[in-house]
């Protein structure tokens, strides 16, 4: 069977754009006593040359969808389409769809250029094409001073590299990319979220990324997909999920946040009494009663007792290097850290045990379901 893609498009916002990945009702069940239920019937767009992440902690499914996709494992039911042709039917090397590995499995002993042009050797094109292609991946990902070294002589960040051309010189319609920067250290892990983002945006090519990292997600990603139990929670652009996270997981998971117990107190919904007495506007509370504020540490501020919304005994202040965090123990029992960036003109006015305010913009924080 070979495909042939048509153009399947999506309306967003009122622009019509390229849908490269679809996905209705999309189940993966393994068999067991009890069966595990991997993916419980997703609905999922993702769109030509977008970087889009799925996100989440270990055993969400977000594997399970790039193992589908890649033609790795068969859905249980649903459909499963790329540029508007059913996939189920087509084996993984039809797919024009290509995968990078946590390890990379690269062949240790192939030259980088070799590792690079193996993809293409086994297509069967000419050498003359794959000279070409490997030329213009060295370039691309900047190996090419590297092109008659053996993998098993460069770094690590240089291996994923060789990697990443590798999956790329076939120039494939999706690239998967299966947690790729986990065994990288700190500082190479930060470069190569910016490099992975440049190569996507240089080939146009749609990059599918797992990872369970939310700061490789917040970085590189055009859109973000979060995932808990085989369900995506929410699906947006960064900033989108950040500020206004659709539930009190999602809010949990991405970034550091607060959780304050309120109540509303107006027909609307509009106005929320805190533990403290006082009273915020908001936008609107889902429910009536008993209602979560999530308020995250950077948008919250130390004052007074009397100018704070709410008040309590200030503990630990933790230095960072960028910011100062402030663990300030509420009167209601809450734990509540703010975070407050640091600076040649910035001081600090609390000291450990002081009695303290804690006050935050009320547009700045999230009405959650209880």
């Amino acid at each position: 069977m070979r495909l042939l893609p048509r153009r399947a498009s999506l309306s967003i916002g009122g622009w019509c754009v390229t849908t490269a990945i679809s996905a209705r009702n999309l189940r993966k069940t393994y068999p067991g006593q009890p069966p595990v239920h991997a993916l419980g019937g997703i609905d999922l767009d993702i769109l030509d040359n977008e970087f889009f992440t799925l996100l989440g902690p270990s055993g969400c499914g977000k594997t399970t969808i790039l193992r589908l996709i890649a033609g790795f494992e068969h859905p249980t039911s649903g459909t499963l389409e790329m540029f508007g042709t059913s996939l189920l039917d087509a084996p993984p090397h039809k797919r024009q769809i290509n995968t990078v590995f946590q390890n990379y499995a690269l062949f240790p002993h192939m030259t980088v250029a070799q590792n690079i042009g193996f993809g293409l050797e086994m297509l069967g094109r000419p050498r003359a094409e794959i000279n070409a292609a490997v030329e213009e991946m060295m370039a691309l990902v900047q190996m090419t001073q590297m092109a008659d070294r053996q993998t098993s002589q460069i770094s690590g960040g240089q291996q994923q590299r060789v990697a990443l051309a590798r999956a790329l010189a076939p120039k494939p319609k999706v690239l998967l990319l299966d947690e790729p920067l986990s065994a990288l250290d700190f500082k190479l892990r930060k470069a190569m979220q910016l490099e992975l983002k440049r190569l996507q945006t240089e080939t146009g090519i749609t990059f599918i990324f797992v990872t369970h990292d939310q700061e490789e997600a917040l970085t590189m990603s055009d859109r973000i997909a979060v995932m808990s139990d085989g369900a995506i929670r929410q699906i947006g652009g960064p900033r989108d999920i950040y500020d206004h996270p659709s539930d009190r997981f999602v809010a949990d998971f991405i970034g550091d946040t607060n959780f304050l117990s309120a109540e509303t107190v107006s027909a609307d919904g509009t106005t929320i009494r805190l533990s403290s007495g006082k009273e915020i506007t908001v936008s609107g509370a889902p429910v009536q009663g008993k209602v979560s504020l999530a308020v995250r540490p950077e948008y919250a501020r130390l004052t007074t007792e009397e100018a704070g919304l709410l008040s309590g005994t200030l503990g630990e202040v933790v230095y960072f290097g960028t910011d100062t965090h402030f663990h300030v123990a509420l009167d209601d029992g809450t734990a509540f850290v703010l975070r407050q960036q640091n600076g040649p003109d910035v001081t600090v006015a609390f000291a450990t045990g002081d009695r303290v305010g804690v006050h935050f913009p009320p547009a700045t924080a999230q009405v959650l379901r209880d």
